[in-house]
């Protein structure tokens, strides 16, 4: 279980991987700092969450919260003003 709490996220960093046909994103929850890692797929419209105590990636399926990660993504992607990278190499696949 995901204990995302609904707060606002500001997106830090970007990274696409072509390959995965995803983007890694690094975000910090406005209110506590506290820093948070999606995966987000723009093809599938899916927003997955990296759960550290677990060690695992988690599909986050509440509605609102997926939104407002979603909607995160799109405003950062439209504005431009943080560091995004492409991921050229399927070399990371071995990570």
């Amino acid at each position: 279980m995901i204990t995302y709490t609904h707060q606002r996220l500001i997106f830090k960093h970007m990274i696409e991987l072509p390959h995965c046909e995803c983007v890694f994103c690094s975000t910090q929850e406005e209110q506590t700092g506290r820093t948070r890692i999606f995966l987000v797929f723009k093809g599938r419209q899916k927003v997955y969450m990296r759960n550290g105590l677990k060690g695992n990636w988690e599909e986050v399926t509440n509605l609102e919260e997926h939104n407002a990660v979603w909607d995160g993504f799109e405003q950062a992607v439209m504005e431009r003003k943080i560091p995004s990278f492409v991921a050229e190499s399927s070399d990371l696949a071995l990570l």
